[in-house]
């Protein structure tokens, strides 16, 4: 199986191979094969720990996004049955189960971000979420453009004027806790960003069906911790738009008020996303939850910081800092954190109000992004997850799949798992 020397033998290698592995067996025509557990079990790998990367490794190495292939679709090849074989008497029925479920979530968060703009319009991925909540006994509201623009949220409201495709916000609800204060989950929901006014160049504007990842994202979290039955309460709020050029677009130098009363001066109609963002964590701190965690696809400047390989954070809180710390390595999921250094808000400043939404240089430009979104979160513990890179994947290799790579699903499970 190629799995190098002992003493570097990891989670990442074990996930690795039995995901390549998979994708062979499937494309040489096999439709069942087995694993023989005690293979991949060491000093460091315990056989609970290998049981849930096999299940979720070789799920997430089969996957493949088919649905608008028409030619030789009845000539696709699949893989009916996987079986894991073991000379342990445990039953690791829970790993495998964990495993599964988070599996389909990231299976649906790929399907739902590959799906094409012209199809996956805001109100599309509203109903979606309505069905998905409806499915699993969670309450879901879902405000229309009026009811948004009678909210008073200008940003939102601001970026979504220029499409015809009228904005959605889905608010999901899910009880698994009788008495603690929920988590928020506030994801950003571009079903397609041209740029606006400071239109996109080629080949920058390819792709940008994937600007509504981190609210896919969230809504296949919150329907897995549902299923999982986690101990937790959680809501998650996705704004959804498309940021598009007509008449009635935002533009540069014009001044919108955030739900919070906040003023905003624009600066580039690119830099989107955190508007609607202002707008939504502002609505989710109002409901005093225990924390907020927003993700989303926020900036190219998280290229420049950590490529494809990992996705960068900022964090105010000690504890969420540990928990995505922890989560990090067990979800196979980089991440790694950057200051939010009082300096960095020097260049957000406006003078002729409250806060320009992005800085003049274009500088650290993953920090500032989230300089400015800390106006709209009350001091709350909050956690940013910038997936501006690593929503996408240019290769077949290991766990990825060209196209979606559902960015955060692990993460955010496994941060999620024990939540405390």
């Amino acid at each position: 199986m190629g799995l190098g020397e002992q003493e570097k033998y990891n989670f990442d290698i074990l996930a690795a191979v039995i995901a390549d592995a998979s994708k062979r067996l499937r494309d040489n025509g096999a439709e069942s094969f087995s694993i023989f557990l005690d293979s991949f079990v060491n000093g460091k790998i315990r056989y609970e720990g290998a049981v849930e990367k096999i299940t979720l490794s070789s799920l997430m190495g089969l996957y493949k996004f088919t649905e608008y292939k028409t030619k030789d679709k009845d000539k696709i090849k699949n893989i009916k049955q996987i079986s894991i074989v073991t000379n342990s008497n445990n039953s690791f029925e829970n790993e495998i189960k964990y495993a599964y479920v988070v599996a389909d979530a990231v299976s649906k968060t790929r399907d739902l971000v590959n799906t094409p703009p012209n199809v996956a319009t805001p109100e599309y991925v509203a109903d979606y979420a309505k069905e998905l909540a409806k499915r699993n006994g969670l309450k879901c509201t879902v405000f229309d453009e009026k009811q948004i623009e009678k909210m008073k949220m200008g940003c939102f409201i601001g970026v979504a004027k220029g499409s015809i495709n009228k904005p959605r916000m889905v608010v999901i609800e899910y009880n698994g806790s009788k008495s603690k204060k929920p988590v928020a989950i506030v994801g950003k929901g571009v079903t397609f960003d041209s740029g606006g006014l400071n239109l996109k160049p080629y080949p920058y504007i390819l792709n940008m069906k994937d600007d509504k990842a981190g609210a896919v994202a969230a809504i296949h979290i919150i329907e897995a911790c549902s299923r999982l039955k986690l101990h937790l309460n959680l809501t998650v709020v996705t704004p959804l738009c498309e940021n598009m050029i007509d008449a009635a677009s935002y533009r540069p130098d014009d001044v919108l008020t955030a739900f919070n009363g906040i003023t905003v001066e624009i600066k580039n109609t690119d830099a989107e996303g955190r508007l609607i963002l202002a707008d939504a964590l502002s609505y989710a701190a109002e409901k005093k939850p225990q924390a907020i965690i927003d993700i989303a696809t926020l900036t190219g400047a998280s290229l420049v910081v950590l490529g494809y390989v990992g996705t960068p954070f900022v964090c105010t809180d000690e504890n969420l800092r540990k928990k995505i710390n922890e989560a990090s390595p067990k979800s196979l999921e980089k991440v790694w954190e950057l200051p939010l250094w009082q300096e960095y808000d020097e260049s957000l400043k406006s003078d002729i109000a409250d806060v320009k939404h992005i800085g003049d240089e274009g500088e650290a430009g993953v920090i500032t992004a989230a300089m400015f979104l800390k106006n709209f979160v009350n001091e709350l513990p909050w956690l940013h997850i910038d997936i501006g890179t690593t929503v996408w994947s240019k290769v077949d290799k290991g766990i990825l799949t060209k196209g979606a790579t559902g960015a955060t699903v692990r993460l955010m499970m496994e941060l999620l798992r024990e939540w405390k």
